[in-house]
């Protein structure tokens, strides 16, 4: 039986205050004491009998040794991710926590069926994190992704979610008119009236905001903002116009349509997971509701 000498507790505390180059930080996301954390480096450092970093008064460099047992002990955290992966296998039942990782375009479309899911599937916990940073499944920093790209490497599995067409909306207390019948939408956008709400530039990747930027090139927005969910509260408040998942936007009181869906503006919407993943059972159970869900309601 192969035996070692160091504690892995103690390598993958070392691992975190590598990354974060600090104590405090790799305490925060271990959820350990700072001390703690500082006697872990310490009881692997006294077994190696070198030091692993240099105190610094910016913070914390790592020493030669330190970038050798890195290098070494990275890929031995990535072998225990791999076994943690496949023991969720092993279990036959639908239970357990499964995180969503996903933008918040995906979340306004999702949380009108959390509900239903959790109804069906009560013995699974939800986390369900918005965020633009795209989550590692090979990590397990998320089970589940909901994105607009499929992946292009990885042992990753994706299949389309929905489609999601955006419309323009405006508060319920709006005075700007909404398009009529027989309107045709390059004539109603080009008003110089229209107060609209933007992205800003480093967000200009995103279907909306490239829509925007492609057909609305001599409009200024009055608000540029980073978040879809900020867009939503903003229009909300009757602060200007602004485009939204068509769904989300149709299902808030406080808000009403200006335009049909826009031709041409058409989001894919990808579910994403890890092919080791695939298959465990509360991770596939989560997968199949959110498609039944989402497909009905695009149909």
């Amino acid at each position: 039986m192969l035996k070692s000498a160091y504690d892995w507790d103690d390598i993958r505390v070392f691992l975190a205050v590598y990354e974060t180059r600090s104590f405090s930080g790799a305490a925060r996301g271990l959820g350990l004491s700072q001390p703690t954390v500082g006697r872990r480096v310490k009881s692997l450092e006294e077994a190696l009998n070198n030091r692993l970093f240099e105190r610094l008064s910016e913070g914390l460099s790592p020493t030669e040794s330190g970038v050798m047992l890195a290098s070494k002990a990275f890929p031995m955290a990535e072998a225990a991710e791999v076994l943690n992966r496949q023991s969720a296998l092993l279990s036959a039942e639908s239970v357990g926590t499964v995180r969503i990782s996903m933008n918040e375009q995906a979340g306004m479309l999702l949380s009108g069926h959390v509900a239903k899911i959790r109804e069906t599937l009560p013995g699974i916990e939800l986390e369900l994190i918005t965020t633009h940073v795209e989550a590692s499944l090979s990590r397990r920093e998320a089970d589940l992704l909901i994105r607009f790209c499929k992946p292009k490497q990885g042992n990753l599995y994706a299949q389309k979610l929905t489609e999601m067409p955006f419309a323009v909306f405006a508060s319920i207390d709006s005075n700007v008119a909404t398009m009529k019948e027989k309107e045709e939408l390059d004539d109603w956008l080009s008003r110089k009236d229209h107060p609209w709400i933007g992205w800003d530039e480093e967000h200009s990747y995103q279907p909306d905001a490239a829509w925007m930027k492609a057909m609305l090139k001599s409009v200024t927005p009055v608000i540029r903002i980073n978040h879809a969910m900020m867009m939503q509260t903003l229009l909300q408040k009757n602060l200007g116009i602004g485009l939204l998942p068509s769904q989300a936007g149709d299902t808030d009181p406080l808000l009403k349509r200006l335009t049909p869906d826009i031709q041409g503006l058409l989001a894919n919407l990808y579910l994403i997971v890890h092919g080791d993943l695939r298959f465990v059972p509360a991770i596939r159970s989560v997968m199949g509701e959110m498609l039944d869900a989402l497909s009905k309601s695009n149909s």
